[in-house]
C-alpha cells in the first residue's frame, strides 16, 4: 500500500473542496487551488519513485506505435477524450460547489467541509485501491 500517496490525494482533495468555507473570494480561491495543484504534484513526484525494472516495451511504446500508424484517428480520439473529460469535470465541479452553497444558504456551518471530507476519503481510498490492484 502507498499511504503517502493516499494521504497526499486525500488531503489535497479535502483542501480543494473545503476551500470555499475558508476563502470567499473567487480569484483568491483560484490562486490557492493552483498552489494546491503544484504542492500535490510535487508531493506525488517525490513519493512516486519508479521501481527499477527491466527495459522493454510498455504502454507508452504501444500507444506511440498506434499513433504513428494512424495519426488522424489518434488526434480525433485524443481531442474527444479531452473535450468530454473537461466538460464532465466542469459540470462535476459546479455541481459540488452548488451543493455546498445550497447547504450554506440553509445555514449549515462549514457547508463545503463535510462533502470535502467524503471526497477526500474517496480520493485516498482510490489511491489505496489502485496500489493494491497493482500489487504495490
Amino acid at each position: 500500500m502507498n499511504l503517502p500517496k493516499a494521504a497526499a490525494a486525500g488531503l489535497t482533495t479535502l483542501a480543494w473542496y473545503a476551500l470555499p468555507d475558508v476563502v470567499h473570494g473567487r480569484r483568491l480561491r483560484g490562486v490557492l487551488k493552483t498552489a494546491l495543484l503544484g504542492a500535490f504534484a510535487g508531493a506525488w513526484s517525490v513519493v512516486d519513485r519508479p521501481a527499477a525494472s527491466t527495459p522493454g516495451p510498455d504502454r507508452v511504446d504501444t500507444i506511440l506505435a498506434t499513433v504513428r500508424e494512424n495519426p488522424g484517428r489518434a488526434a480525433a480520439v485524443a481531442g474527444t477524450v479531452v473535450a468530454v473529460g473537461t466538460a464532465l469535470t466542469v459540470a462535476g465541479e459546479r455541481a459540488i460547489f452548488a451543493f455546498g452553497e445550497r447547504r450554506r444558504a440553509r445555514g449549515v456551518r462549514c457547508a463545503h467541509t463535510l462533502p470535502a471530507l467524503a471526497l477526500g476519503a474517496l480520493a485516498a481510498a482510490g489511491v489505496l485501491f489502485e496500489s493494491a490492484a497493482d500489487g504495490r
